[in-house]
């Protein structure tokens, strides 16, 4: 009897020493294989009606085909992208919060300058697509082309004005370019995202921007825009007889990449089924179409692929961001 008793204090002691450490610790960690039991959210480092943005959404639409939970998008904009970036690499590494990272931000400024945030600090998990950049004007300006521009530029001294989305954006760092190695003289005017450095063309506050086929195509087709070059290797299918900056004679070519990249420490298992699911995305047919109509297409990388490159890509800004400070 005695006996009994006591096994019945010892049983009681042994599930209130259990009760106490769950309730300390917490409930196990899920696995991969449970993961997500709640929505994810993606950082947009950058503002509203942007190429980020836009690709973004094509991306998430997809998205419950083949996650169980929803990827929620939220905007965190300014500093050309060092806010939002900054956001997701102090997060807790559990999967739960993206971003969708950009060369500007996430390779040229941590290279140059010491800020936002690149392969040092943040995990990519991969690259969903990359764009050449496309220069456009007001439809009512006197310049048809590159060449033109360049000319009325030098004949119009410190008068041409660009709209870029940040510091070491596509825009600035083509015009920092054009101004070294082509003697072109203007200013460079920062906006929170290529939305709004769009529309600072389109309103006649600003001659020229780099943009993103994705959110110029639209007022090109429209008229308000009139493009002057691409800065890829070859013309843009959507845009055959705008030629590219070399076959005019000059040497400005760019990609901008569109990835997504996690704090530092996410499980490997994590990073393999999230790569996963954005693989089955973009090679979605729905996906294909919505970023066909922004005048893309999917480029996916995975994990340890996507990761070389980029790191190779951080390193070269290195060399040169160098140029670019004299």
């Amino acid at each position: 009897m005695r006996q009994g008793n006591r096994g019945r204090r010892i049983g009681a002691m042994s599930s209130s020493v259990v009760l106490a450490v769950l309730v300390a610790t917490g409930p196990p960690p899920a696995t991969a294989q449970d993961f997500p039991t709640k929505p994810i959210t993606l950082i947009i480092p950058f503002g509203p009606g942007g190429s980020h943005d836009l690709t973004a959404r094509a991306l998430v639409s997809v998205v419950p085909s083949y996650l169980p939970q929803p990827v929620v998008i939220q905007l965190r904009p300014g500093g050309g992208g060092a806010i939002g970036s900054d956001q997701v690499a102090k997060a807790k590494p559990d999967g739960y919060t993206l971003l969708f990272g950009a060369a500007q931000t996430n390779s040229i400024m941590p290279a140059v300058e010491g800020r936002s945030h690149g392969p040092d600090t943040l995990r990519a998990v991969c690259k969903i697509n990359e764009s050449p950049i496309v220069l456009v004007t007001r439809s009512d300006r006197p310049y048809r082309d590159l060449k033109e521009m360049v000319a009325w530029a030098k004949a119009n001294p410190d008068r041409l004005i660009n709209s870029s989305s940040g510091p070491w954006a596509a825009a600035d760092v083509l015009m920092k370019q054009l101004m070294k190695d082509y003697s072109v003289t203007g200013q460079t005017v920062p906006y929170d995202g290529g939305g709004p450095a769009l529309l600072a063309v389109l309103g006649g506050h600003a001659d020229i921007t780099f943009t993103l086929t994705a959110q110029g195509l639209p007022h090109i087709k429209a008229g308000k825009l009139r493009p002057l070059a691409v800065t890829g290797k070859k013309r843009h299918p959507e845009l055959p007889d705008v030629p590219t900056a070399v076959e005019q004679g000059f040497n400005l070519t760019y990609t901008f990449w569109r990835a997504v990249l996690a704090p530092k420490g996410m499980p490997e298992a994590v990073v393999e089924k999230l790569a996963t699911v954005f693989k089955q995305v973009t090679e979605d047919k729905s996906f294909q179409a919505l970023i066909k109509q922004l005048g893309d297409e999917p480029g996916f990388l995975g994990p340890e692929e996507f990761a070389k490159e980029w790191r190779a890509e951080f390193e070269a800004h290195r060399e040169l961001g160098k140029l670019y400070k004299k």
